[in-house]
């Protein structure tokens, strides 16, 4: 008997058997109509995933890919609420400002999952071109505070107060780029300035005018705002059903694989998730400009630019999961041995082997046998539908009494069993001497039991066991029914 095949034989043989059936139409429909055909294939309560994996447009029978697309939006305060004091010191005109920056900041990611095989089940996620969308809006509160402390005259004039005249703005930095997703590091980095911007201009006598009778002045401030924001992705987090990581834990570059644990079944369900950050650094410039006059005496204060630097703050960024369900063939047969029995020489017997398809996706057949011409197959390059079953015929045509062992390799696209075996035996006999003319002989066999007729002739060249057997390979057809048949 022969030895199985190395996994790179098994896989060159397949590819050859591919290679003979002119089938692009068939997978272009195929990969088409894929979701909507396993919609009426999985239970209704299987809906709960959100992406349905298709066959990948370069690999159809060896590769499943589900889109994925996350978003996530959040309104973050970046602890920058500062309060200048009273500034400057010592000088009879101050002001105190406080000032809170907030970010409300978005991220878009698209991409998908691959799961591919033999080595089952190989992940990557693909991200995709332009599929990063990354925005920043900046928001700005202000309040302000005065103080006045002068003499005129040797009469103390003093006033604190809020200056209620600077609005609580939004005032807005935008900043936004698209990127090709996931953005792994070192990011995606959005900076933005904006140029001054005059926030309040009110009338020193209009605020404390009443406290300090003749007073006069102006309370004015302008702002300017350099932000930066980064977003990085740091990992490409998979997950089983069960919230456990897959045995080749997370992706964490753009060229990263993975892989999970897969011991057959119609199809796997993995949850996927982007994990990241968002970094934010910047300086708000606040420009506050104050004076007063009063019996006829000026003061002012001597301050050009109050820059206020963002504390670095890093926000953590999760996205929710994306469930992915993967469809996978999965290749089933009846029977792992075939006896055909004692046989005549110049005589054929025909078995059939049932393959069936038990997975979700195309299942694709390549059989070889080491037995050739002795035993022969009648198709060696099968497709079978999802959920559906074929019969496999091969034939024993002994040239010569004795017995004689072969082997079948079944290799196909079914993941975790890409080759299976099935052993073929049979026994040739020497013909019986040729009775008298007087001797009516036995009842046969006949019609499609898919047995010889005793005494049919050999075929010619090219008939092989299937003439033997008295069957031509439309005759065959005719006795399995149709090739496909739902199971």
């Amino acid at each position: 008997m022969r030895s199985l095949q190395s996994g790179d034989a098994v896989l060159a043989a397949f590819s050859s058997a591919r290679r003979r059936r002119a089938r692009a139409p068939f997978y272009t429909a195929y990969t088409a109509c894929t979701a909507a055909a396993l919609t009426l294939l999985v239970p209704a309560a299987a809906s709960a995933y959100d992406s349905l994996a298709a066959p990948c447009p370069d690999d159809p029978l060896m590769c499943q890919r589900g889109a994925v697309a996350f978003q996530r939006r959040e309104a973050i305060p970046l602890e920058l609420d500062f309060e200048t004091g009273w500034v400057p010191p010592s000088s009879p005109l101050q002001v105190s400002l406080r000032a809170a920056v907030y970010a409300n900041t978005q991220v878009s990611l698209s991409g998908a999952l691959e799961a591919s095989w033999p080595e089952a089940l190989s992940l990557t996620a693909p991200g995709d071109e332009g599929g990063g969308d990354f925005s920043c809006d900046y928001g700005l509160d202000v309040s302000a505070q005065g103080r006045v402390s002068v003499s005129v005259l040797g009469q103390d004039f003093d006033w604190t107060g809020d200056i209620p005249y600077v609005p609580q703005i939004d005032f807005q930095v935008h900043a936004r780029d698209k990127f090709d997703a996931w953005g792994w590091d070192p990011g995606i980095t959005l900076a933005s300035s904006t140029d001054l911007q005059r926030l309040a201009s009110v009338s020193i006598g209009d605020i404390i005018g009443g406290s300090i009778p003749g007073i006069d002045g102006r309370f004015e401030l302008d702002v300017a705002m350099d932000v930066t924001a980064r977003y990085v992705t740091h990992r490409v987090a998979i997950e089983t059903l069960d919230q456990a990581t897959v045995s080749g834990g997370d992706i964490t570059s753009e060229q990263g694989v993975s892989s999970t644990e897969y011991l057959g079944g119609p199809s796997v369900e993995l949850n996927v998730r982007p994990e990241g950050s968002v970094r934010y650094d910047g300086t708000l410039h606040l420009i506050p400009a104050f004076s007063v006059s009063l019996l006829g005496r000026e003061w002012s204060i001597p301050i050009a630019d109050i820059p206020l630097a963002f504390p670095l703050t890093e926000q953590a960024w999760v996205f929710e999961s994306e469930r992915v369900h993967v469809p996978l063939p999965d290749l089933a047969l009846d029977k792992q041995e075939i006896d055909f029995g004692a046989v005549e020489v110049g005589q054929a017997n025909v078995e059939l082997v049932r393959l069936s398809n038990a997975g979700e996706a195309l299942l694709d057949v390549a059989v070889t046998t080491d037995g050739a011409p002795i035993f022969e197959l009648a198709d060696p390059a099968l497709e079978i539908d999802p959920e559906a079953t074929v019969d496999f015929a091969i034939s024993f045509a002994p040239e010569a009494a004795g017995e004689f062992t072969a082997t079948l390799l079944v290799a196909s696209n079914d993941p975790d069993q890409p080759e299976q075996v099935i052993t073929v035996r049979g026994t040739g006999v020497a013909r019986p001497v040729e009775q008298p003319d007087d001797v009516e002989p036995a009842d046969q066999d006949g019609g499609c039991a898919c047995r010889a007729a005793a005494g049919a002739p050999r075929g010619g060249a090219g008939g092989g066991g299937w003439a033997a057997a008295g069957l031509s390979l439309a005759a065959l057809a005719g006795c399995l029914g149709r090739r496909r048949r739902a199971a």
